[in-house]
């Protein structure tokens, strides 16, 4: 009798190993699904925003600025200020603006014509403080335009 009792000891021990290596075996492969799951979820986000992205850069070649934005960022807009302010906060020495206003006139009038008339309705409230800050802008053109030229300048050599 004891020899039955083990018997079926020993026969029940093996199925019951083999039922925890099966469930362990399927928890680990349950695990490594969850541990890939969030990378192929990334990858896949991934992939779709390169496609987006690169659509979306298609169509920022594609958008035009408009005039206004453009005439008040211009190299004329710049010179224009530095010539009505001078009658209220002093003149302005800028060689390098000249030759680039002059550059963008030639270019495209309607343009330098919108710059002129930005200008024109900025300098119409200048006061002591204003001066300080447009004299500052216009300095900052002036060495944007030195900087231009010397590109230019070093591509034709």
């Amino acid at each position: 009798m004891v020899e039955g009792s083990m018997n079926k000891k020993k026969t029940a021990e093996p199925a019951a190993s083999m039922k925890t290596t099966g469930q362990h075996q399927r928890s680990k492969s349950r695990l490594a699904l969850l541990a890939l799951a969030p990378l192929l979820l990334a990858g896949a986000a991934y992939g779709t925003w390169a496609i987006y992205a690169e659509d979306a850069n298609a169509e920022a070649v594609e958008i035009v600025v408009p005039p206004e934005i453009a005439a008040e960022s211009s190299f004329t807009h710049s010179f224009a200020l530095s010539v009505l302010i001078a009658p209220n906060c002093g003149k302005a020495y800028v060689p390098a603006l000249r030759a680039a206003s002059d550059a963008e006139v030639i270019e495209d009038g309607d343009l330098a014509n919108l710059s002129w008339l930005a200008a024109a309705r900025r300098v119409s409230a200048t006061t002591a403080r204003s001066c300080d800050y447009l004299r500052q802008e216009v300095r900052a053109a002036e060495l944007r335009a030195e900087k231009l030229m010397q590109e230019k300048g070093n591509k034709g050599h």
